[in-house]
């Protein structure tokens, strides 16, 4: 007896969600940021006090920090070191200052990159994204899985 066996697949999207530390003052400037990373679906949340970035930071657990080097109270810099202490996480500085000691200075206690302002806004996405592609070791392709009675099978890239 034969039987016509008809499945019925359905494809599906796993879409990574990263969450953004943005550590910036400038409150036009950062709500100008977040819209503009939340259009690239990052998730992310901004600093409640200067005085205590760390804690916003464990409560937040950021795949990507991006910090400016000018705050209220303390420094990018001394934050910086302080996420360093802690954690590995990736740190992107953003920064209208020019001085190429404070680039260097910012490696130097661990930063991943130094990005400029005024800055294109698609020289910060680039940015980003080749962190995070680095880091997490993300394919920039979208993973594809079908799913049949219950079950899912993924499909992983053969290369």
């Amino acid at each position: 007896m034969l039987y016509n066996l008809k499945m019925e697949l359905k494809q599906s999207v796993v879409n990574i969600v990263f969450k953004l530390l943005l550590v910036e003052d400038d409150a036009t400037l950062y709500q100008e940021i977040k819209e503009r990373l939340t259009d690239w679906s990052y998730e992310v949340f901004g600093v409640t006090n200067f005085s205590n970035v760390m804690q916003d930071f464990t409560v937040v657990k950021p795949d990507l920090v991006i910090i400016d080097i000018q705050l209220p109270k303390f420094d990018g810099f001394h934050w910086c070191r302080m996420i360093r202490s802690y954690s590995n996480v990736p740190i992107l500085f953003l920064s209208s200052r020019d001085h190429p000691s404070d680039m260097v200075m910012s490696m130097q206690l661990g930063a991943d990159d130094f990005v400029q302002k005024p800055f294109h806004f698609d020289v910060l996405i680039a940015k980003i994204q080749a962190i995070l592609r680095r880091v997490y070791n993300y394919n920039t392709e979208q993973v594809l899985f079908k799913t049949w009675n219950g079950a899912a099978v993924e499909y992983q890239k053969i290369q």
